[in-house]
């Protein structure tokens, strides 16, 4: 689905990631009369309020539709018959969730990535109990498609003050684990030119094996292992790599320069 239809815009609501995007500037200077609440009000996260996901019930005649090109990366669509003071409490109830060890951790499920991991990872009985009134989940895709996810909005509505009450098992983290790996494989071919999924498990393994945990350091280390070849096995750099002393950025820094100059050549 390319375009939000009518119907869908008629009972829409939009969840913006105020980490992101100054939502509440942009909402009034594209509605005259938009309904907002800032999801961290009223909660124990009030304190960064600055950076509050935004929920946003556009008026009739507002101008955000056609703006889409300016939020839908930092922003999920959901339809609701309930008002918006129903849906931001039960909103507030998912802001974090329970872990299997007890503790607990935020869940952005108002930035679309994480959103279409979250609709993959739960069933249908999970995905009715997370949305409560909301009937319908949508995210825009890196195709330019926007990913669906029909519920019914038939689940128990939550107040704010039971945020928490949804528990992450085992196989929710793993699901996570999987469609990040995915996503961040598919980035490192594409910025390495190399379409051989096996070949970038292979330099993710290895980076991981060094320590490298950060996207941006293990995508560094390939690099260097794809450009200098057989030099980042030399025995100068891989003891470089191997010491537990230096942090990620020193290694991979070291290592750059002692290939870029020949002396693991």
């Amino acid at each position: 689905m390319r375009e939000l239809d009518h119907e869908t815009i008629r009972h829409a609501y939009i969840l913006i990631d105020g980490a992101v995007l100054d939502a509440p500037r942009f909402v009034y200077e594209h509605d005259d009369q938009p309904e907002l609440e800032y999801l961290y009000l009223g909660t124990p996260h009030k304190q960064a309020l600055e950076v509050s996901p935004c929920l946003v019930k556009p008026s009739p005649m507002s101008r955000i539709w056609q703006e889409q090109a300016k939020w839908r990366a930092y922003a999920v669509v959901m339809t609701s018959n309930e008002s918006l003071t129903v849906l931001a409490e039960h909103l507030r109830s998912v802001l974090s969730v329970r872990l299997p060890d007890g503790g607990y951790s935020y869940l952005r499920f108002y930035s679309p990535k994480q959103t279409q991991r979250l609709m993959g990872a739960l069933n249908d009985v999970e995905l009715s109990q997370f949305s409560g009134p909301v009937k319908e989940w949508l995210s825009f895709r890196s195709d330019g498609l926007w990913h669906r996810t029909m519920t019914g909005g038939l689940g128990q509505y939550r107040e704010a003050s039971e945020e928490g009450w949804f528990v992450f098992t085992e196989r929710h983290i793993e699901s996570f684990s999987i469609g990040a790996r995915e996503e961040f494989a598919g980035k490192l071919g594409r910025y390495l030119g190399i379409d051989d999924r096996v070949k970038l498990d292979n330099l993710v393994r290895e980076a991981h094996s060094f320590g490298f945990r950060r996207e941006k350091d293990v995508s560094l280390f390939a690099e260097l292992a794809v450009v200098h070849g057989k030099g980042i096995k030399h025995p100068e750099v891989q003891a470089v790599l191997s010491t537990p002393e230096m942090s990620a950025s020193a290694k991979l820094s070291e290592v750059d320069k002692r290939l870029a100059y020949g002396v693991a050549s």
